[in-house]
């Protein structure tokens, strides 16, 4: 990690240039101050598709985490990045961590590698439902949030299999109530069967 001038960084740009083309994966160099992609390799070009306008977007959460770190550590994560020439989703293995600081020591440009996970390996499953069960976790989360609190414990009690009278007796309220809850999980939510259930209580952790 750098400190100091706008030429110190060009060198270190300049030094990073003369071998990025060889690596394996995409590397990527943000600028922290608007977000955008100030470099990418020809290898990252190649694979992602993508501009680098258009590419920031994906990023921001590990970025804003980075910009306020002081310290030398790096994030993994895995990441899907949408091809804009096929129009497929691609997955990859990303590792980022702060390329240069100013003479003040703030961030001023974060360095990813980012490596395609190869469809074919038996990772690829897993990671493409970890993926699934986070895009369920965005996408439902305002409907979540409608939620009281009593209504998320009998959400509980329904994916832990339990019935109206057993869910009574846990919480103390009558069956009557426990019926109303149902109701009112099944209209806020859109459930359609105990599957629906289940995955929201996953979601969210309440099973």
């Amino acid at each position: 990690m750098k400190e100091g001038t706008q030429q110190d960084f060009n060198q270190r740009l300049g030094k990073i240039k003369l071998i990025a083309d060889e690596l394996p994966a995409a590397l990527i160099i943000h600028r922290t101050e608007d977000l955008n992609v100030v470099y990418m390799n020809q290898n990252g070009l190649n694979r992602i598709g993508i501009s680098h306008e258009e590419l920031h977007n994906e990023y921001l959460s590990k970025i804003a985490y980075l910009m306020n770190t002081n310290s030398n550590q790096s994030v993994c994560y895995f990441q899907q990045v949408l091809n804009q020439q096929n129009k497929e989703w691609i997955i990859f293995a990303s590792n980022t961590k702060v390329f240069f600081r100013d003479e003040c020591g703030k961030p001023t440009h974060i360095i990813t590698i980012a490596n395609k996970i190869d469809p074919v390996h038996h990772i690829s499953t897993k990671v493409n439902r970890m993926m699934e069960e986070l895009n369920f976790y965005r996408e439902k989360s305002p409907l979540f949030h409608t939620l009281t609190k009593r209504e998320k414990e009998v959400l509980s009690c329904i994916a832990l299999g339990m019935n109206s009278g057993e869910i009574s007796n846990r919480l103390f309220i009558s069956p009557a109530t426990v019926d109303t809850h149902r109701r009112n999980l099944r209209s806020k939510l859109n459930l359609k069967n105990n599957y629906d259930t289940v995955k929201f209580a996953q979601a969210y952790n309440l099973v």
